[in-house]
């Protein structure tokens, strides 16, 4: 058989009557063709096979056809390629048979229940439909409005198709429903808004150059022990993981819980990785039979939500979080700052701290963003040596509250002035020779009353014998640290006013 380029040829190759092909459509039903079909520069209306046999593959080229359907036809492959179709149909072909379509405009394609399905440069107006699918899907160079891969026919782990989505443009949404697949990939995807709904993947998800523009949406997924992954992607939108599990915390079958019938807590964490991404806000949640793990690894978000149960987040290289979603909690103490950073992330991180900090900054609530200063910089000085935990933890953090903690100081200043007080008045150095001893309660004033006067710098007048060098240093050493703590103390209190 030769080219066929009209419906009349079509029809005779068919053995229909010669009448058959004049209009502009054409149905051919239950026909067994014994060559290769091969359709070339035909126009068409509507053209129809259904239960069609073809010794070989049916190949569309360069034609114009308003609606194209194949239906229950059984051939090698179906290969359509730089030609223009209004509404391409493909139901239920075998297993083997091959759909690939390619360098060919469409105002919708609808695809159901067929083998190895292959895309590349096709444009279509509307809606890409692919379900029930019963082999690979491979889509490359596409642009459509809409696309849509629900469900699949095939079953066991050897069929479980693969999905592949390479430089695709939708204008729209992409969805990807009920599905269980070998292997999920997307690279260099731009689309609107990105839905992924109760899919399982045998191997780690991975995206490279993802771009949403409205949002990711990912519920109900089903992801192995390898972390899944985004790469080099940017979601303007917001990000929501919810419900993410790990493959070892459901049934092997698909198949519902029983309601009386407790799901069996495994402990293993189902992971998602944003690397190297840009993210507008992301909002993650988990139920208690797995708990959730989503990873940012030099990343940046501009909003961070506190996350459901068992989710949490985890901020790696130079990850960066500029507002995270704080509640009505209210940062006191260290334990409040511990206990909400154990909420929501995995470990208490500079990253994770720094975070919280300019948020509590951006919202001018400035006595908490000290809080938190003064306990990351004492987490810090724990982490050094032996001699920068001293002089970190003990003294800038201790003694000085470093420099925001106002009653550090002040109470360093305040034990130093009762320590001299007592030092004072047990050496005698205040003491009337001829008073009461130690329970001379007017000497221990006098001696308290020196102390103060020290330490604070308004005079350091004492008894005449106590006019000695050593008593100068003792003066100039109390005066010098009185100073220090004074000057510390009220300028963190002035500052916290001014504020």
């Amino acid at each position: 058989m030769g080219t066929i380029s009209t419906l009349d040829e079509l029809a005779r190759a068919a053995d229909l009557d010669a009448s058959t092909g004049r209009e502009r459509d054409l149905t051919i039903r239950q026909r067994d063709i014994d060559e290769p079909l091969v359709l070339d520069s035909l126009t068409a209306g509507r053209l129809a096979l259904h239960r069609v046999n073809v010794a070989g593959a049916v190949t569309l080229r360069s034609c114009v056809i308003e609606e194209l359907v194949v239906d229950h036809c059984t051939a090698d492959a179906l290969l359509v390629s730089n030609s223009r179709i209004g509404r391409l149909v493909v139901r239920n072909t075998p297993r083997n048979t091959e759909v690939d379509v390619s360098e060919t405009a469409l105002e919708a394609l609808d695809v159901h229940s067929c083998g190895p399905t292959r895309f590349e440069g096709v444009r279509v107006s509307d809606s890409v439909q692919i379900s029930a699918m019963r082999g690979p899907v491979q889509l490359k160079r596409l642009r459509a409005a809409t696309l849509a891969l629900r469900s699949q026919a095939a079953v066991g782990r050897q069929r479980r198709p693969q999905v592949s989505l390479e430089n695709v443009h939708v204008t729209e949404t992409i969805t990807l429903d009920d599905l269980w697949l070998a292997s999920l990939t997307l690279d260099e995807v731009d689309v609107a808004a990105l839905l992924l709904r109760r899919v399982r993947v045998d191997a780690p998800f991975r995206g490279t150059g993802v771009r949403c523009r409205d949002g990711l949406r990912i519920n109900g997924m089903v992801v192995p022990a390898e972390a899944s992954a985004l790469l080099d992607s940017e979601v303007r939108g917001p990000v929501v993981v919810r419900g993410l599990r790990h493959a070892e915390t459901v049934p092997a079958q698909r198949r519902q819980t029983a309601p009386d019938t407790a799901p069996t807590t495994t402990g293993a964490a189902a992971e998602l990785v944003f690397r190297s991404s840009s993210i507008s806000s992301l909002a993650a949640s988990a139920d208690e039979v797995s708990p959730v793990v989503v990873e940012l690894v030099d990343t940046s978000v501009r909003a961070l939500a506190v996350p459901v149960g068992p989710a949490r987040y985890r901020l790696a290289g130079t990850s960066s979080v500029q507002e995270v979603d704080l509640g009505d909690v209210v940062f006191r103490n260290d334990e409040h700052v511990t206990g909400f950073l154990d909420r929501v992330f995995t470990r208490v991180s500079p990253g994770a701290l720094e975070a919280v900090r300019s948020t509590l900054t951006g919202r001018r609530r400035m006595s908490e963003g000290d809080q938190l200063y003064y306990f990351t910089r004492q987490r810090e000085a724990a982490e050094g040596p032996l001699l920068r935990r001293l002089a970190g933890r003990a003294l800038l953090g201790g003694v000085l509250g470093w420099g925001v903690r106002a009653r550090n100081p002040a109470r360093t200043l305040g034990a130093a002035m009762l320590s001299t007080a007592v030092a004072l008045h047990l050496s005698g150095a205040a003491r009337d020779p001829q008073g009461g001893g130690l329970l001379d309660l007017v000497a221990a004033g006098r001696a308290l009353v020196l102390a103060c006067a020290l330490w604070l710098n308004v005079g350091v007048g004492a008894p005449s014998e106590l006019k000695t060098h050593a008593w100068t240093a003792l003066a100039v050493g109390c005066t010098g640290g009185g100073l220090l703590f004074t000057t510390l103390t009220v300028g963190i209190v002035i500052r916290k006013l001014v504020r």
